[in-house]
């Protein structure tokens, strides 16, 4: 079985497969996909945004997903559940809205080892 998952990030649809053996399988692989919708950057308002994957570390032992404003270069890091690596959410910071992060802190967090914890506030 098979269910088609759409998310939108900024002007852009994206969709995801998930697939099980049965009902329960898929709906559970569906919500590893358990993040929002995001419309706007939340630095700059802009609707340009993108996702993006990459490698950081001296060795590439860091994997990062993101969203990515094209207009003011700012970051929105996808967290990973230490229980399923495979479970991603958006990151919050402590006022439990999104965590962006703008060109200058971006630089100053990629010298360090990203914080993976257990998210119990997902959106179902």
């Amino acid at each position: 079985m098979q269910m088609f998952i759409n998310k939108q990030i900024g002007k852009n649809k994206y969709t995801f497969v998930a697939e099980g053996e049965n009902l329960f399988e898929m709906v559970m692989e569906s919500k590893k996909l358990s993040f929002y919708d995001v419309h706007t950057c939340g630095l700059c308002g802009s609707d340009n945004l993108f996702l993006s994957a990459h490698y950081a570390g001296k060795k590439n032992e860091y994997e990062y997903t993101t969203v990515n404003c094209g207009k003011c270069g700012a970051s929105l890091t996808f967290g990973q559940t230490k229980a399923d690596k495979n479970v991603f959410f958006l990151r919050k910071n402590d006022k439990k809205e999104f965590d962006w992060k703008s060109k200058e802190n971006k630089s100053e967090e990629s010298e360090t080892k990203p914080e993976q914890g257990d998210k119990e506030d997902l959106p179902f």
